[in-house]
């Protein structure tokens, strides 16, 4: 049984903390309506039995970056059954190409009600990581690079660190069908 969701647009903003100094003249925060590096989309996956999340750092959320995803997911568990909570996502989740990659797949798609994506384990997981997000970077990697490390270490916390589903990261290309 694993969980899945998308996370995103992430974005570099800049977050306002606290610090014990005298009150002056606070320094400027820049705006956000402009994102000239762009945004990322986190999909992530969440195995319930095993208590481990993992999931892929991609530029943009379409039926092909959706598909690459699962087709990493299925070279994880080979030769066992999947079944897949997710929510329904009418655009893309529905979509007749991804519908016929998760048959050819052999993963079993179950969505979840209209308005409950809080029944989907894997939102919770969510709140911790989005923390961990707000940086004032001047790219994207070291926000990506920071909820990587944070993956690892709850991974290896709760005794997963072997677990297959982390390897759905490698960076080796995943050739899709087109049929």
């Amino acid at each position: 049984m694993i969980c899945f969701d998308e996370w995103g647009p992430l974005e570099l903003k800049p977050l306002g903390g606290t610090a014990w100094a005298r009150r002056r003249y606070p320094q400027t925060m820049r705006a956000t309506y402009r994102r000239p590096k762009g945004t990322e989309q986190f999909l992530g996956f969440y195995d319930v039995h095993a208590d481990c999340l993992s999931g892929l750092f991609r530029r943009r959320k379409r039926v092909a970056e959706l598909s690459e995803a699962f087709c990493r997911l299925r070279a994880c568990y080979p030769r066992r059954p999947l079944f897949v909570i997710m929510d329904n996502l009418r655009n893309v989740h529905d979509h007749p190409t991804f519908v016929a990659l998760l048959r050819r797949l052999h993963i079993h798609p179950v969505y979840t009600p209209t308005e409950a994506s809080w029944l989907n384990a894997i939102e919770a997981h969510f709140g911790v990581t989005k923390r961990l997000t707000g940086s004032d970077d001047h790219d994207m990697s070291p926000a990506g690079g920071v909820s990587i490390g944070y993956l690892r270490y709850r991974n290896r916390r709760v005794g997963q660190e072997d677990h297959p589903l982390p390897r759905i990261r490698s960076s080796r290309p995943i050739k899709l069908d087109r049929h």
